[in-house]
């Protein structure tokens, strides 16, 4: 009987072998990932394809025998992450060449806000692009199919307020579509209690606005027994009112609103705090930013493990890179979360390119939402 070193060596002389193989498997691997990511870059596809990640994992668990099933998952994940940063590794340098080199709206551009005339969106879609028609959506999403059918051009589209915080529906949509924020602004908002002409504040039993209009004006609106119904717009709301005749319903909308709608101001700026603004982004179907662009919009999702979010953060400390803003989303899995992060840089930065690859890496999903400026 052979004495243990021999019989390691022989087992380590198999382990070697293994090896060997698995190494040439795994530069065949890599390969594929980048004719992956070259056909994603080309069709604007997401990094992170959950379905597919499961049914990877799936295959492994089916294909190995009961005992080594969680050794068998482990050794997945890590081999989707090399692949996940092998395919940034080849995207995000893309994305960054051949862009336009001015950020300037295109000729003739079809712009769509969400709303109807009166909205926030719209007064918006005048400041970003004076000198153009402007086209109206009931839904943010549909601004989304619009571009993608080639209707629009570009979308306008609230996405935080200063005070209610952000529009996760917007946040969700950028990552359902793959669209591209190009551009930025930010509107003053002064919401006011609206009413047929011959109303007061006694006659009214029943206010429609959007549930951020809502949360905008809570001070105001607590304990005055009054019911508060949802509307897509808070310039819908305005429309409902008119088109209601009812003396009891308002409206917690804009003056611009009310000027439209043939309503009276109630109540002006009844909003919890004055200096309230709700910032705009614009997006279109591909990136769109010069040198004097500024901030860069991330998404990105880690594993759910302890410190997978930080160290996605220290790529960017690391990097002097500052973060303005993180904010959250549930993935709908229930303990997952994806977030949305907020830069100072620019993508043509070939160092604030290199902490966007070094964070890819630590993620399960990474994806550059955009480079821009207000």
């Amino acid at each position: 009987m052979s004495n243990p070193k021999e019989q390691l060596s022989s087992i380590r002389t198999d382990i070697d072998g293994i090896d060997k193989e698995l190494i040439s498997l795994l530069e065949r691997r890599m390969i594929c990932s980048e004719k992956v990511a070259e056909i994603k870059l080309a069709n604007n596809i997401a990094i992170m394809d959950e379905g597919r990640e499961e049914q990877v994992l799936a295959q492994a668990k089916s294909n190995i025998s009961e005992k080594y099933v969680a050794d068998s998952q482990t050794f997945m994940r890590n081999l989707l992450s090399l692949s996940r940063l092998r395919q940034a590794r080849k995207i995000l340098p893309q994305q960054t060449v051949s862009m336009p080199k001015s950020a300037a709206p295109k000729p003739a551009a079809k712009v769509g806000y969400q709303g109807v005339k009166g909205a926030w969106g719209q007064a918006a879609a005048k400041s970003l692009f004076p000198d153009t028609k402007h086209l109206n959506f009931d839904y943010f999403e549909d601004i989304f199919t619009a571009i993608n059918g080639g209707e629009l051009d570009y979308g306008i589209l609230p996405i935080e307020n200063s005070q209610s915080g952000a529009i996760g529906e917007v946040y969700d949509l950028l990552r359902r579509y793959g669209l591209y924020i190009v551009k930025q602004t930010w509107v003053d908002i002064a919401q006011c209690l609206l009413a047929l002409p011959d109303s007061n504040l006694a006659d009214l039993r029943e206010i429609y606005s959007h549930p951020e209009g809502f949360k905008q004006c809570y001070n105001f609106l607590k304990g005055k027994n009054l019911e508060l119904t949802p509307t897509r717009n808070t310039a819908v709301a305005a429309e409902l009112i008119k088109n209601s005749g009812d003396k009891s319903k308002g409206a917690v909308a804009s003056r611009t609103a009310a000027e439209e709608y043939g309503l009276a101001v109630l109540v002006p700026d009844i909003m919890d705090k004055k200096n309230n603004k709700t910032r705009f982004i614009v997006v279109a179907k591909a990136p769109e930013y010069d040198e004097q662009s500024n901030i860069i919009s991330i998404s990105f999702a880690t594993a759910h493990k302890s410190g997978a979010l930080t160290a996605v953060i220290e790529c960017f400390a690391l990097a002097g890179l500052s973060l303005t803003r993180i904010e959250s989303r549930p993935t709908g899995t229930g303990v997952d979360y994806r977030f949305f992060v907020d830069l100072d840089g620019n993508v043509s930065n070939p160092q604030t390119l290199a902490a966007l690859q070094n964070a890819a890496g630590h993620c399960e999903y990474f994806e550059i939402l955009g480079c821009y400026g207000e």
